[in-house]
């Protein structure tokens, strides 16, 4: 690239119209009620032809956002200078962007269908400090993607080893992870979108048979049953036949979308980065610097626990708001590739990570934990509705005090789910109900840490410690009041005698 194109502000491809119309397709949609309800109203409260109507409307629709997409395209403009990509854009509110070299996480991009023939790809910027790509470059070759990649791997070399050199030494890819089409169906099949769906469907049955009632009773529905020539057992196993259907529907909905995202899926690691690959018609590609990794999550969800298998999270500095800190996502990975995967995390510094929740490494919490938890969420409140209904329906009020014993039986799970690790440079939280997570973060990555006593923890010398990361908080009940000082202690003096930078 000469100096003469880098100091003039520059077009990607005209084909940057389709990302901008996908962009506003994705707005209508995340605002559905308020962009279509004036839009519902207008057609109603107008005279005419429905058909006629509903066919303008969709033609003006479509016209709109092809003309908003093209005009955001011609006003988008980029450069690149040698430490920073210059953005502007915008037609009535003009913005510009500059994004140096030395705030870039991560460069991340995507190939859709569209722009596979033409080798253009969209790249977007993860930057410090910020919960969201910062900045984009809609469909410019990949080449220059590529080019962008080297450069800024370039500027933080120079800044690591503080060399002045021109020269792009051969970097080298080591493969870690490669999915095949099982590991599609597993990743499916582990979503969870199956079980949410299945939990809701028993409430939402329930709805539309007592709604049914009201104007069929039983006995008009064994005749109409026997006037089809259907017995009540064929017609329960028709039923029973369309949920299973339903179920398998939803569960083929989920591996389709696992194929879509993640076919292909490989993950390699370049010098002190992560990279993965993925997807069938749009092409993904996500990279995270190792240094930028906040804590690593392992996710077992109980359909993850019946297959022996794994879900990866890793979390990066987050802009402060709750839930939206940027992730490294490994969708799958087994036994023996999960203390591999965490290696290349961690490296020596954290060596013998244990994310294997089945680990004989993880110590429990206090036993108190369970006392105190059933006392507050089981014991007083199925005493106090109790003794509020008992006044109103007598005896049978009794039924409430049913909740003891699950809360006890929920309580005393939860607790079994709770560990703790603790090494020299870092701590494994372990926790978890129908499922398990567990976390792992270096001492030096912890920006605050707090140490708390409910009156019910002072009395057994007890406390329940906080640490705050740049990507969230993390939380340890129930351990020793003088153990928790101590790691307090020791976890603030490895933060301000750690050379190395928290994020």
């Amino acid at each position: 690239m000469s100096e003469r194109k880098e100091k003039r502000w520059r077009h990607t491809s005209p084909l940057a119209a389709i990302f901008y119309m996908g962009k506003i397709y994705k707005a209508i949609a995340q605002n559905a009620v308020q962009t279509f309800a004036p839009l519902f109203a207008l057609l109603v409260a107008t005279q005419g032809n429905l058909v006629g109507k509903v066919a303008f409307g969709i033609i003006a629709f479509v016209t709109i956002t092809v003309v908003s997409a093209i005009v955001r395209y011609w006003f988008f403009r980029y450069r690149i200078t040698d430490d920073s990509v210059l953005i502007r854009e915008g037609v009535f509110k003009k913005t510009q962007l500059d994004i140096k070299f030395d705030r870039i996480q991560a460069i991340n991009t995507k190939q859709n269908i569209v722009f596979r023939p033409f080798d253009l790809v969209t790249v977007m910027f993860d930057t410090a400090g910020s919960s969201k790509q910062e900045g984009h470059l809609p469909a410019i070759k990949s080449d220059l993607a590529e080019s962008l990649k080297a450069r800024i791997r370039t500027e933080r070399r120079q800044e690591t080893i503080g060399e002045d050199s021109d020269s792009e030494p051969l970097i080298e890819s080591r493969m870690l992870l490669r999915l095949n089409k099982v590991d599609m169906v597993r990743i499916g099949l582990s979503s969870g979108r199956v079980l949410i769906v299945l939990a809701l469907l028993g409430p939402l049955m329930e709805n539309i048979d007592q709604r049914v009632e009201r104007f069929i009773n039983e006995s008009d529905i064994i005749a109409i049953l026997n006037g089809l020539g259907i017995s009540v057992a064929s017609g329960a196993g028709l039923v029973i036949g369309a949920i299973f259907l339903i179920l398998m529907l939803l569960a083929g909905a989920s591996i389709m979308g696992a194929f879509l995202r993640y076919y292909n899926f490989e993950l390699r690691a370049e010098e002190d980065t992560l990279r993965s690959t993925g997807g069938l018609l749009t092409r993904h590609e996500h990279s995270i610097n190792l240094a930028k990794i906040q804590s690593l999550r392992a996710i077992q969800n109980p359909v993850l626990r019946f297959i022996k298998r794994y879900r990866l999270r890793a979390k990066q500095a987050s802009s402060g708001k709750p839930g939206k800190g940027k992730q490294f996502v490994v969708p799958i990975c087994d036994a023996e590739q999960l203390p591999k995967l965490s290696a290349e995390v961690f490296g020596a510094e954290f060596g013998g990570v244990e994310l294997d929740p089945r680990s004989s490494s993880f110590q429990p919490i206090a036993k108190s934990y369970i006392r105190s938890r059933f006392l507050i969420f089981g014991f007083l409140p199925s005493v106090i509705i109790t003794s509020l209904f008992f006044f109103l329906i007598g005896k049978f009020a009794l039924v409430f005090l049913i909740w003891m014993p699950i809360s006890a039986l929920a309580t005393w799970h939860h607790y079994r789910k709770f560990g703790f690790a603790i090494t020299d440079n870092g701590v494994v939280l372990r926790r978890g109900f129908i499922g398990y997570q567990t976390v792992a973060f270096l001492h030096r990555k912890v920006q605050r840490i707090n140490v708390t006593q409910t009156p019910l923890q002072e009395r057994k010398d007890l406390a329940t410690i906080r640490f705050y990361l740049a990507s969230g908080s993390l939380r340890l009940p129930y351990v020793d009041h003088e153990m928790a000082r101590q790691l307090r202690d020791y976890i603030l003096y490895k933060v301000e005698s750690s050379q190395l930078a928290w994020h």
